[in-house]
């Protein structure tokens, strides 16, 4: 998992803010910038993309950054930011508060509302971006932490500092098989903290149903091709009743049965149309997921896509290329 990195000292000094500055736009977000240092610009940035979270540390002199509503009309990544000076001040301007954060503290950024960040001397700071989609607080329920600035503490708001800097500087120890497990890490520590910070019921309550059912989510993903995974089996996992279980997957719009067949099915279409698997009989891929019974496996796909897996993988392969060779897809499921 390497990390992005950028120096505006590799260049012409002419070039470097326009550089620096789409660059950023690119990877971070898109403002307006302003700054006296145009004609000599000197920052770094390095990213570490994990997929859902994003990690970064910036380096730049005095400068004002505006996120405005035309931008946001533009392209809005639909994310919270979470900003840490690790030398030097941040002024944000957002949502209408104003918060002076220094070493000590940070602030959230919702990059759907429009704002300003000032800071009038060099700073060094550290982003967390995450998804709003992937945040287990309601957004509603978040606002209140918006543009304030927050206390880091020496709790889970350290933790997550010192976690955050830890993959900034320890990425060659990861494999990218890891990039999933550390960025829900980064996103449940993110959550957490910020729960901290809010109406400890409600918040605690809420960040808490969301984080296990994403943790019960992903254990059924990991054990799809498990025949015997059922919402008992789910339930007892995780040590809570089934009934339970059943009300924390209420807003998915299907039952915990429901999910698994869908995600099941979702991992046979994936491979029925993927080319390098077409020496694979459909009867197998079918009970590689979960579906010993190719009848009852034929029978589930068609109800879900309206065509049986045999024709599916025809028309996303070609007969040709199909098992052994010879066009029979179809006789083998």
């Amino acid at each position: 998992m390497p990390v992005a990195q950028f120096r505006t000292a590799d260049l012409p000094a002419g070039d470097r803010f326009d550089a620096w500055h789409e660059m950023t736009s690119s990877a971070l977000i898109s403002t307006v910038v302003t700054t006296d240092s145009v004609d000599d610009f000197v920052a770094t940035v390095s990213v570490l993309d994990l997929g859902a979270a994003q990690l970064s540390t910036v380096s730049y002199p005095p400068l004002r950054a505006a996120r405005t509503d035309r931008l946001i009309r533009r392209s809005d990544p639909d994310l919270y930011y979470v900003s840490l000076p690790l030398h030097g001040r941040l002024e944000a301007h957002h949502v209408g508060r104003d918060a002076d954060v220094d070493v000590d503290h940070f602030v959230v950024i919702d990059t759907a509302r429009p704002g300003v960040v000032v800071n009038r001397e060099s700073v060094k700071h550290l982003i967390i971006q995450v998804p709003r989609a992937e945040l287990p607080i309601k957004p509603s329920m978040l606002s209140a932490a918006v543009g304030r600035p927050l206390p880091i503490g020496k709790g889970l708001g350290s933790l997550m500092v010192s976690v955050a800097q830890h993959l900034m500087s320890s990425t060659n120890v990861y494999q990218p098989a890891d990039e999933r497990r550390l960025s829900s890490l980064v996103v449940d520590l993110v959550a957490a903290v910020l729960a901290s910070h809010l109406d400890e019921d409600g918040a605690a309550r809420d960040a808490g149903q969301r984080l296990l059912q994403r943790r019960i989510i992903d254990f059924i993903e990991r054990r799809l091709a498990d025949q015997d995974l059922s919402p008992s089996v789910v339930a007892a996992a995780h040590n809570i009743s089934v009934r339970y279980l059943h009300l924390l997957f209420q807003d998915q719009g299907l039952t915990v049965a429901g999910w698994i067949r869908e995600r099941r099915l979702a991992r046979c279409r994936r491979d029925l149309r993927d080319p390098t698997l077409a020496g694979r009989s459909v009867h197998a891929i079918g009970a590689r997921w979960g579906y010993p019974d190719a009848t009852a496996f034929s029978r589930a796909f068609k109800q879900a896509f309206g065509i049986p897996p045999g024709d599916y993988r025809r028309q996303h392969v070609g007969a040709e290329e199909c098992a052994d060779g010879q066009g029979t897809c179809a006789q083998r499921q």
